[in-house]
């Protein structure tokens, strides 16, 4: 089974050009994203067992942090992409488990957006 994180950014895949480069749990060492640019920062929150019965688990749990930087002239109406990007992971069996509000990044000066999602994965006997 993928990692919670490549799990969330296959989801979003292309659905989103306006999203110029995604990282996996944080941008990496020398890299310096450009700040005329919208980045998406997808880190792993959660990954446990759930749903115990007869002394074991039968479920797997996994959450995702999607973090959005938003380019500093970008002219997209953030607030309807962001409920396209609830609506994605909600269509594909995710919840949203909390949406964070806007933000201001003290470093770039960009607006962010913070996204929480989970999802309940049922394990099969051989899993």
């Amino acid at each position: 089974m993928q990692l919670p994180t490549t799990q969330a950014q296959q989801l979003m895949g292309d659905s989103f050009p306006w999203i110029k480069q995604y990282f996996a749990e944080s941008i990496p060492k020398g890299v310096m994203p450009d700040p005329h640019q919208t980045i998406c920062i997808i880190s792993e929150w959660l990954n446990e067992p759930n749903a115990y019965a007869n002394t074991t688990f039968k479920g797997w749990t996994i959450g995702v942090e999607v973090h959005i930087f938003y380019a500093l002239d970008t002219s997209i109406n953030s607030l309807d992409e962001e409920i396209k990007i609830a609506r994605l992971f909600i269509a594909n069996g995710w919840t949203v488990e909390n949406s964070r509000n806007h933000s201001k990044d003290p470093d770039t000066g960009q607006t962010d957006k913070v996204f929480y999602f989970a999802k309940n994965i049922k394990l099969r006997k051989k899993d």
